[in-house]
């Protein structure tokens, strides 16, 4: 049945033109049956390899069936156990085979189709990749030498391990499947020279004491840029801060630190960050503490902060205990989702500077993906934004 809609032309005119137009009702029609650019589209994972031609045509059937018009396809794992008779590997001849049933029978009920660019989350990567065309870090090392003078000798290479940052190599998570040997790939890149500032003193040279609340620590082994050597700081009481700490025979001004040392990452850290329970604390007499600066939790093993010059005899690096959490995915696997145990941290390196670094460089430079300060969005962290109003205010 066809309506009729009423237009309206109104001009400058001395009376005002008036026309109806007998126009089929588009919109209710399209609700009643809707195209298929209306449809919604779907996820449709393939999980751990349990998939058969029987269950893809089950599934693509009854989408076809619901109203559903197209759909993703997404090869994954994520825990799931085998259940099928055989595991279609992704890009196997049985794997292509199912494919190609998947495209055909697509096709043929008029289904819309994509497809992720590689299996899991890894994007447009896969062991079919080489090395050299993989994605890549940079990674260096530091020589120290006389300004003025000739240099004659051999750099020390950059770590060649293949992991997020320098030499921290990859660790499993839930998330990833060995696909056999971890490929390596080194190649030299550049040397860049530069002047230090007259006034840089490495902490070293200082020879400060080092205690903490348990374990045993060095300070040769807190600053010689090793970052694949911790050793483990107990875990406390939760709430309470387990803590390493430098006393100085006279105080001493900071204006940045590098740490690398912090709670281990759950199966969902790339998700949900790291836990903010890292601060920085100073004392003149060893006994009362002010708070300098909260440190954020970070997925990049190490994390270089600016901070306004301060000075003190004793800077201690906090880490409050916290409750532990469950596993979710534990159970998926037949485990236990109750939380365990509080666990210490393994710190690797606790390094002050007297002069200025970049602050969160780490982050910046893209070895985790930079998240903008929520409460300031400047791209500094919070501590910098102090910092500047601090500034300001002077």
């Amino acid at each position: 049945m066809l309506k009729y809609t009423c237009l309206f032309l109104l001009c400058l005119s001395p009376s005002a033109t008036v026309f109806c137009q007998s126009v089929p009702d588009v919109l209710k029609a399209g609700f009643m049956t809707p195209p298929n650019a209306a449809k919604p589209r779907v996820w449709w994972h393939w999980m751990n390899g349990n998939v058969t031609k029987e269950g893809i045509t089950k599934d693509l059937e009854w989408m076809k069936w619901v109203g559903v018009g197209g759909f993703q396809n997404f090869d994954a794992s994520l825990f799931t156990p085998n259940v099928t008779t055989k595991k279609l590997v992704f890009m196997t001849p049985e794997w292509k085979d199912a494919f190609r049933h998947t495209t055909d029978l697509a096709q043929k009920l008029q289904l819309e189709m994509a497809i992720a660019g590689s299996p899991g989350w890894s994007v447009t990567g896969g062991p079919w990749v080489q090395p050299q065309d993989a994605m890549k870090k940079y990674v260096w090392t530091e020589t120290r030498v006389t300004g003025g003078q000739s240099f004659a000798g051999k750099l020390p290479q950059p770590p060649a391990t293949t992991g997020k940052f320098q030499n921290v190599s990859l660790t499993a998570d839930a998330f990833s499947q060995s696909a056999g040997a971890v490929p390596g790939y080194y190649a030299d890149a550049a040397v860049i020279a530069y002047r230090l500032p007259a006034a840089e003193k490495p902490v070293s040279a200082l020879n400060p004491k080092i205690t903490a609340s348990g374990g045993t620590f060095s300070l040769a082994e807190l600053t010689d840029g090793d970052l694949a050597s911790a050793k483990l700081l107990p875990p406390m009481e939760v709430g309470q801060d387990a803590w390493i700490q430098y006393e100085f025979d006279r105080p001493q001004t900071t204006k940045a630190f590098t740490i690398v040392g912090a709670a281990p990452a759950g199966p969902l850290a790339e998700f949900r960050g790291m836990p903010d329970n890292r601060m920085l604390k100073v004392s003149d007499d060893g006994t009362t503490f002010r708070d300098v600066v909260l440190i954020r939790g970070s997925t990049v093993p190490q994390s270089t902060m600016g901070i306004l010059p301060t000075t003190a005899r004793y800077f201690r690096f906090t880490f409050k205990t916290e409750k532990p959490e469950g596993n979710a995915f534990a159970a998926m696997t037949g485990g236990s989702a109750e939380p365990g145990k509080p666990q210490g941290v393994s710190i690797a390196e606790l390094v002050l500077h007297n002069t200025d670094r970049v602050d969160l460089f780490e982050q910046k430079a893209g070895f985790s993906p930079w998240k903008e300060s929520k409460d300031f969005g400047l791209g500094i962290s919070d501590f910098g934004m102090q910092t500047v109003m601090q500034t300001i205010k002077k």
